[in-house]
């Protein structure tokens, strides 16, 4: 039976996180090319599948920090400040950009998507960045990860963009809001699945 391993990266998987950016930027067909693989600017979380003696990551997230560099809805919406008050959506009138992070890149193998691993991926984005005293997550989804992964906790701001053909909403989380939800669906799927290894 397949073991999976949820840990943070480290600077030695900077190959392996490559490879499955990658993989998704093959399958969605992404003309824009928006690989983020800067540890001095992201956190990333990996999944990884052991099977006998081969473990091999098969999934992972990226949590973008501000940073002089755009975020990725910055450079798919350059407009996007123009267009939105995040200060209105968050109720926060404090809010800076520097306190603001970006989960991107949620990837699993095709192989590897039916086991509601994405949903624990997702889990993890939250909690690390409520551990790490984020008060909002910028994310674009599409309305299948919407209604599947982010139900109940997903803020939209309205605006979308396309890619392949497929509508994304740029929207936000309240990690501090939505932890205890995500902390239950991590022991839930620890209970259920002895096999499931979590080190976050």
């Amino acid at each position: 039976m397949t073991q999976y391993i949820f840990r943070l990266a480290v600077l030695a998987d900077k190959p392996a996180i490559r490879c499955l950016q990658e993989q998704f930027m093959a399958e969605i067909a992404d003309p824009l090319e928006l690989v983020e693989s800067d540890f001095d600017r992201s956190d990333f979380i990996l999944v990884e599948a052991v099977d006998g003696s081969s473990k091999r990551a098969v999934g992972m997230m990226s949590i973008m920090r501000a940073a002089s560099a755009p975020f990725v809805f910055e450079r798919v919406l350059p407009d996007v400040w123009q267009r939105i008050d995040v200060r209105a959506l968050t109720g926060r009138t404090d809010l800076r950009r520097e306190d603001l992070v970006e989960v991107d890149w949620v990837y699993l193998e095709k192989a590897h998507r039916a086991k509601q691993l994405t949903r624990l991926l997702t889990a993890a984005g939250v909690l690390h960045a409520h551990r790490r005293g984020y008060p909002v997550i910028a994310i674009i989804t599409n309305a299948g990860s919407k209604a599947a992964l982010l139900s109940g906790i997903f803020h939209g701001s309205g605006l979308t963009i396309e890619v392949s053909g497929v509508p994304y909403e740029l929207g936000a989380v309240w990690p501090a809001q939505s932890a205890a939800l995500m902390a239950d669906v991590v022991q839930s799927a620890c209970a259920r699945d002895p096999l499931l290894a979590w080190h976050l």
